[in-house]
């Protein structure tokens, strides 16, 4: 249905241009013809095999084409339904930069999707709805080559004569984002060299999938733990514990501070049901990294901020959706209530 209303869509705007052009500049035709040349003209250069799938109305016409560039056919494609981690550019055909899951080379004038950078999880569901991404990561081998999808502007949804052009590297097909996110973590604990790891579920009586692992790098001379009304002297790193496809992990740091908090309810309702379960296991002195399942922590949906892009708003991601995070916390000292007052 999706895909029938964008398609139809298209095609009432080049019936209603060519009814009310008020001269060659104004003419939808004449820029679609345009744009057509540009992307063939683009075509022209590329030397690798192209795979064309097309999309017509409802009444056999043919809207427009999209272009699949697949630069490795030795790798895994993903399926109809699913997920691909992944990263991407985004471009006008023209040049100018949109966006990018690497903010190194991103444009200064152009606030990225994701504020820390990728790769993300992508939803693949061509089944259910028209989606001309997950329809490339369907042809695109997993692998370092990665390809190139163009986007005639009918099919992209607007900027009519702006054609997208899509960089895309496909690092991993997962069918099931929950046991993957824990070999990752799993990946990431082994080697570490803990003196203890704890365990914690999000209802403490009930063993679940979703785990919260606190590994104890180093014990302290504390003799109680962390208990809600405390004040705590901490150091505190927040990061994004990533893959980047086969068994190369990430870990992308985004804060370090040396912080006093008072642990009561106001501060573990602000912070991941992770982060408070595994600061409940330490005590004065003690550090350890503490690593949080997306289902402890943001979920599928993260956190945003509200950006302004060319006068418009729009929503950039600080965590990622499906994010594992990874705290690395140093406890300085603690004061319990009454020994404050």
């Amino acid at each position: 249905m999706n895909k029938f209303l964008i398609l139809l869509g298209g095609l009432f705007a080049l019936m209603f241009a060519g009814c009310n052009s008020d001269g060659p500049e104004d003419d939808l035709i004449d820029t679609l013809e345009k744009e057509k040349i540009a992307i063939h003209q683009y075509l022209s250069t590329i030397t690798s095999p192209i795979l064309y799938i097309e999309y017509y109305s409802v009444h056999g016409q043919l809207i427009d084409t999209l272009y699949i560039f697949n630069y490795d056919n030795s790798g895994e494609v993903a399926k109809d339904t699913g997920w691909v981690l992944m990263d991407y550019e985004k471009f006008f055909l023209q040049g100018d930069k949109l966006d990018t899951t690497d903010p190194q080379i991103a444009d200064s004038l152009i606030p990225v999707t994701y504020a820390y950078g990728g790769p993300v999880f992508y939803r693949l569901d061509t089944v259910k709805k028209y989606d001309y991404v997950a329809e490339a990561l369907r042809h695109i081998s997993v692998g370092e080559m990665g390809g190139e999808m163009i986007v005639p502007s009918i099919l992209a949804g607007g900027n009519y004569g702006n054609p997208l052009h899509y960089k895309l590297l496909s690092r991993k097909i997962v069918m099931d984002v929950k046991e993957n996110e824990e070999k990752l973590i799993q990946g990431y604990l082994n080697p570490l060299g803990a003196l203890e790891t704890f365990e914690d579920y999000p209802n403490t009586d009930l063993v679940s999938d979703t785990t919260t692992y606190t590994a104890l790098i180093e014990k302290g001379t504390g003799d109680r733990k962390i208990q809600t009304g405390d004040s705590v002297l901490l150091e505190f790193s927040t990061a994004l514990l990533r893959e980047k496809g086969g068994l190369q992990l990430e870990i992308g740091r985004f804060a370090h501070d040396s912080v006093k908090i008072l642990f009561n309810d106001t501060w573990q309702k602000r912070n991941t049901s992770g982060l408070v379960k595994g600061m409940q296991r330490l005590q004065e002195g003690d550090s350890a990294q503490i690593v949080v399942p997306y289902g402890m922590a943001y979920g599928g949906v993260g956190t945003t901020r509200d950006i302004t892009v060319n006068g418009t708003k729009q929503k950039q991601y600080l965590i990622p959706p499906l994010t594992t995070l990874l705290y690395e916390i140093r406890i300085r000292k603690v004061v319990a209530p009454k020994t404050e007052e």
